[in-house]
């Protein structure tokens, strides 16, 4: 997913269109870049489940038209909540409140157990 797909889903989340909600445009590659930010420890998780080398600085979008650095299912099925939230931030804070939530709900879902080896208490 491009950070403009996440983008248009997070408008569409907001009940906006392209045109209603042009003025978020300018907001939302650094609301993306926040994202990954708040987001290392779900990406290192996922990537260390996976056997890849983890991050030790969070990725980032240099425009919107790139892939978001991050797991498809977590970036298509949590981001455009997270950046939903952030958008309308300072303006609605109902709507920040429920995009907000939906992104913690399902950013919990994406972070793999971690397994820790089991010690014997004296």
């Amino acid at each position: 997913m491009t950070g403009t797909e996440c983008y248009y889903a997070a408008l569409n989340l907001l009940s906006e269109t392209r045109d209603t909600g042009a003025y978020y445009e300018q907001f939302a590659l650094r609301a993306l870049n926040q994202l990954l930010t708040n987001s290392l420890r779900e990406i290192n998780a996922l990537r260390a489940a996976q056997h890849e080398d983890t991050l030790t600085v969070p990725p980032r979008l240099t425009s919107l038209e790139e892939d978001i650095p991050a797991d498809d299912c977590l970036v298509s099925e949590c981001f455009p909540y997270g950046l939903a939230a952030l958008l309308v931030a300072d303006d609605d804070k109902a709507k920040f409140n429920w995009a907000a939530s939906e992104y913690a709900e399902r950013l919990l879902c994406h972070c793999p157990a971690q397994l820790t080896a089991v010690q014997e208490m004296i």
